[in-house]
């Protein structure tokens, strides 16, 4: 299993234990990879992975460049930092690609490994 899968199957199994209902699209088109039941709204779900950090500054990063017509929402699974970045569209709507660092704060730190933002709305 490549990291993509396994992050996939990762994000589905931590929603099913939220109590998310987690659904695959067949077509291999769709810009999402899952949809996310949330108090029966559905919600688009790109899930995006990598297990590169570089060592000059502790950074890892995913390209992002999706739109409001294609997702709602991202879960970027981070393996060398063991953390899940879970962000609504609009708080990336402007940037290509997301980058955190090893141990430093950040504004999108509120969306780490917080699978319960997927009830708010942004």
């Amino acid at each position: 299993m490549n990291l993509g899968e396994y992050a996939e199957s990762l994000f589905t199994t931590c929603c099913i234990d939220m109590g998310y209902i987690v659904s695959k699209p067949f077509s291999h088109y769709a810009r999402y990879d899952l949809i996310v039941d949330v108090d029966n709204a559905l919600q688009r779900v790109q899930v995006k992975s990598t297990d590169h950090i570089r060592p000059k500054d502790n950074q890892c990063q995913v390209k992002i460049d999706y739109t409001k017509d294609e997702v709602d929402w991202f879960a970027i699974y981070f393996k060398k930092l063991d953390s899940w970045y879970v962000l609504p569209i609009e708080v990336v709507n402007n940037i290509t690609q997301f980058s955190v660092k090893k141990n430093y704060k950040s504004k999108y730190n509120i969306f780490k490994n917080n699978f319960g933002f997927l009830r708010h709305d942004f």
